[in-house]
């Protein structure tokens, strides 16, 4: 990693600005084309090329890229400014006094085959709900110098998702006409935002090669720094502010279960400088005594937390039961506003939203808050108990694992509560409302946390729940007739992790959007599928376990072999591509958290057809190791019921992290496992008895 200051300071910077999470939109947008950005902190802006980013007449002529050939496409300038600006000059709504962020972007690239006009033609931008998206331009410039401007009409604005987690998120979409091999397409655009810079991040390796990415900061109020990442060597200059220059930078290729992109893809960020700590560690250090200081002020206990925490605590066993009382109390019995709604305090919940934190006696009082009031709530009734109790941050897993780098603290941007509990610290968020007791969200197991401290800068790892606290159970009871027709009920369960992901996706949508997600999911491996029943328990409460059930109709499930039938018994797993194929591996392999599946599944045979020399699908890899694969198969023949058992688990022994290395030993483990899953049956007609033999007159003698 690269670090250096941009300017000298004279101001201080404010620890008490709110940390935000540095992935934003581009994150969870792999379609976007050319250019990968993330807006959260900060937004996308119109940088203007200067003189020497004139179009130059070798660039249109150009067959293949010099430094990339064999590529098809390459971005052949990619600028970006950001700055901090006056508000009341560009963005009127914003009160004065208030700050505003501003980037600026320009991009420009080549396009050398039709699968590069396929893969390059159409480009989108995110962003939040505050942000401003102005001055959008974009052009086609073809061979022969002609160029073809994209009209207002031709930018679509719509509206991407909307959660109370998250807020709105909007999208900007347009398409370049006539798109040829060959062509040059350039775009800009600008992007305000209110606030100050704390945190602005973009991805320079893109999924094409770069020429040339240039990152300029402009105006920062009391400086701040710039730092890049698994990135070529850069040249840097002080020309109207501070310039980053990297040039040829490779194409970003993503990898099956890789790390976050942010631990293997080059990126660039800037930080807002803490002027009174110079030195990141000290930055660390003041960051924690302040977040430390204020959560300690935010949970202290009174009498009636005290006397509710005792209350819940009366007879408990043990700390473990005495924190499960609690945290179960603060979940169940205090309605969620981050996660629910009321008609009846609807009107009152929106008006809360950003308003700073009621008192935890205030939510005990009220029975609702939000997700940061519950978990001050648990944080206060714990103390009130006599447990020592911190905040705690740290990145989310799905954006960075390594902290430990320069300026991390910025990125600490998923608060928890951390107890003492003997000589350990133990994490809890119960204000996320569908995560159990014993476990966090995936985001932050595993991770580094800062347990904030008025004197001292403590990181201690989370833990990983145990492989059986997360599991899907898929239970299917099946008729197949004589054309290869699958039939019947399907019900599966799921807990733990598994459950929470699906319950994080869906809470917020009606329900017959759930269910057509569903279906998609389900024809999205066997086209044919007619599903139909789709019944939910739990979908939207914190309950467990997950519960759907519903009823598939599979013409042609079995496939026709001249008077046989092939059937390949793991209906859960049909349809499934294999999880690696490349032959080389440069990234780790890295699984979210450790689970196991069980799959139960009985098909009635169809009538006047027999097993024919049926095996069952090999094992792969060892039972409570880190990969392993067990099969069972069954026959009644008087029913004709064929039984099929699968059991597969991934991090049994904890491990669900591999190093590149290992790339070889895994992927032949995938595909035994992808040849068992997919190990089939033969089914042929019952051969008719032979006839009884005829008796033969005795002859004459």
């Amino acid at each position: 990693m690269i670090m250096t200051n941009i300017c000298d300071a004279s101001v201080a910077g404010r620890a008490s600005t709110s940390l935000r999470s540095w992935c934003g939109a581009a994150c969870r947008s792999a379609a976007i084309p050319l250019l990968i950005l993330c807006f959260l902190a900060a937004g996308g802006p119109s940088a203007r090329a200067d003189k020497r980013d004139a179009l130059a007449p070798a660039d249109l002529a150009a067959k293949d890229s010099s430094a990339f050939p064999g590529t098809d496409a390459e971005i052949l300038i990619s600028t970006h400014i950001i700055e901090e600006t006056s508000p009341n000059v560009v963005m009127a709504k914003l009160q004065m006094g208030e700050e505003m962020l501003r980037t600026e972007n320009f991009v420009r690239a080549k396009v050398y085959t039709s699968k590069g006009v396929a893969d390059q033609g159409k480009f989108r931008i995110e962003f939040g709900d505050s942000h401003k998206v102005v001055g959008i331009e974009a052009m086609v410039v073809k061979p022969d110098g002609t160029r073809v401007e994209l009209k207002k009409s031709d930018f679509f604005e719509s509206v991407m998702s909307k959660t109370k987690r998250e807020g709105k998120w909007k999208q900007i979409t347009f398409v370049f006409p006539g798109l040829e091999p060959g062509d040059v397409i350039e775009y800009r655009w600008t992007e305000q935002i209110p606030g100050e810079l704390w945190m602005q991040g973009y991805f320079c390796q893109e999924l094409v090669p770069v020429r040339e990415y240039r990152f300029q900061v402009g105006r920062v109020d009391g400086g701040g720094s710039v730092a890049w990442l698994h990135c070529p060597p850069a040249e840097t200059s002080d020309r109207d502010g501070y310039l980053v220059t990297l040039h040829n930078i490779p194409a970003f290729e993503a990898e099956p279960h890789m790390p976050p992109e942010r631990e293997v893809r080059g990126w660039i960020y800037v930080t807002k400088a803490f002027i009174m700590y110079p030195k990141d560690e000290d930055t660390w250090k003041e960051l924690s005594r302040y977040w430390a200081d204020e959560f300690g002020m935010a949970t202290r206990p009174g009498s009636a937390i005290k006397k509710k925490a005792e209350g819940l605590a009366a007879g408990a066993a043990g700390d473990d039961e005495k924190l499960r009382r609690l945290y179960v109390f603060c979940q169940k019995e205090i309605f969620n506003t981050a996660f629910r709604t009321s008609a009846q305090w609807q009107a009152e919940i929106e008006s809360h939203r950003d308003d700073k934190p009621n008192s935890p006696a205030k939510i005990l009082e009220l029975g609702r808050g939000r997700w940061d009031e519950i978990n001050h709530l648990f944080a206060s009734m714990a103390r009130g108990l006599g447990y020592q109790v911190k905040l705690a941050r740290n990145a989310s897993r799905a954006d960075m694992l390594n902290v430990k780098i320069g300026y991390g603290w910025a990125f600490l941007n998923r608060p928890s509560v951390a107890v003492k509990v003997g000589a350990q610290w133990r994490f809890f968020d119960p204000g996320n409302y569908f995560v159990p007791y014993g476990m966090m969200s995936w985001l932050d197991e595993g991770a580094t946390a800062l347990v904030c401290d008025l004197k001292k800068t403590e990181l201690a790892e989370t833990s990983v729940s145990p492989i059986a606290q997360t599991q899907s159970q898929s239970k299917g009871r099946f008729s197949l007739d004589a054309e290869g027709t699958l039939e019947g009920y399907v019900e599966q369960v799921f807990i733990g992790h598994l459950a929470i992901s699906r319950k994080q996706d869906n809470w917020q949508l009606a329900l017959e959007d759930v269910n057509k997600a569903f279906r998609d999911e389900i024809t999205s491996r066997l086209p044919n599928a007619e599903v139909s029943d789709v019944a939910w328990t739990n979908l939207q409460s914190n309950e467990m376990p997950l519960k759907v059930t519903y009823r598939v109709r599979v013409p042609g499930y079995a496939e026709q072999a001249g008077k046989r039938l092939v059937l390949a018994p793991a209906f859960f797993r049909a349809g499934l591509s294999p999880v690696f194929t490349a032959a080389e591996r440069k990234y780790p392999i890295m699984f979210s958290y450790p689970w196991s599946e069980h799959d139960d599944i009985e098909i009635v045979l169809p009538e006047g057809y027999v097993l024919d020399k049926p095996s069952a699908p090999a094992p792969v890899g060892q039972a409570g190791g880190a990969f392993a694969a067990d099969y069972k198969l069954q026959y009644n023949a008087k029913a004709r019921t064929f039984g099929y058992r699968r059991d597969y688990a991934v991090g049994a022994n904890g491990a669900c992290s591999f190093r590149t290395e290992s790339y070889p030993v895994l992927k032949s483990l995938f595909e035994q496992l992808n040849k068992s899953d997919t190990h089939a049956i033969l089914l042929k007609p019952k051969e008719a008895p032979a006839p009884a033999p005829v008796s033969q007159p005795a002859s004459a003698q």
